[in-house]
């Protein structure tokens, strides 16, 4: 039983880090077969269909993102810090370098994955903006934050720095990440 979730854990994740670094229509199942030396249907016994994987993958995603956003729920530190503590997420992606995040990589290709993948893509998108929305609005309520405009708007000015921050770090330096993140946090603390 573990050598099943163990094969299933591992087409996933090779699959996740293809689809960062060459988006959802740059590789296939013979990539990842290759990557784990077993044989195309090896993965579609777990995933019968690539959408299938890509859902997976997307779910997964919104999970881990989920239990991250519980984690920090659950820690003592202001609204700022919890700001601080999301840039880092997409940090990791600059230092892996070349690969954009999931959530990036799957809006380029919005337009030509299939329809179940467009459906999860929107409701994990939507679950990292909520999260963000609502940690804007309760740190501005608590006089934390200071910006205009919506929770929403200030969300989405964030999620869209921070996604194309990783883009452009793909061909300046990390550097401009971190000229981002400081944009970022300047725009909306109150200290």
């Amino acid at each position: 039983m573990k050598t099943k979730i163990d094969t299933k854990k591992q087409i996933m994740d090779i699959a996740e880090n293809l689809l960062l670094d060459r988006g959802y229509n740059g590789f296939s199942y013979k990539d990842i077969a290759q990557a784990l030396s077993i044989k195309n249907a090896s993965i579609h016994y777990y995933f019968p269909q690539k959408t299938d994987l890509g859902v997976a993958i997307i779910d997964r995603a919104k999970k881990r993102f989920e239990k991250w956003a519980a984690g920090i729920a659950d820690k003592d530190i202001g609204y700022p810090e919890k700001i601080n503590e999301f840039c880092l997420i997409f940090k990791k992606y600059v230092e892996q370098e070349q690969q954009v995040c999931l959530g990036g990589a799957l809006e380029t290709d919005f337009k030509t994955l299939p329809a179940e993948m467009q459906k999860e893509t929107r409701i994990f998108i939507s679950t990292i903006l909520q999260w963000l929305e609502k940690i804007l609005s309760a740190g501005k309520d608590k006089n934390e934050f200071k910006f205009s405009g919506s929770a929403r708007e200030q969300a989405l000015f964030i999620m869209s720095g921070l996604q194309g921050a990783i883009q452009i770090v793909r061909v300046t330096a990390p550097l401009s990440f971190d000229a981002v993140t400081a944009r970022i946090r300047s725009n909306i603390c109150n200290v």
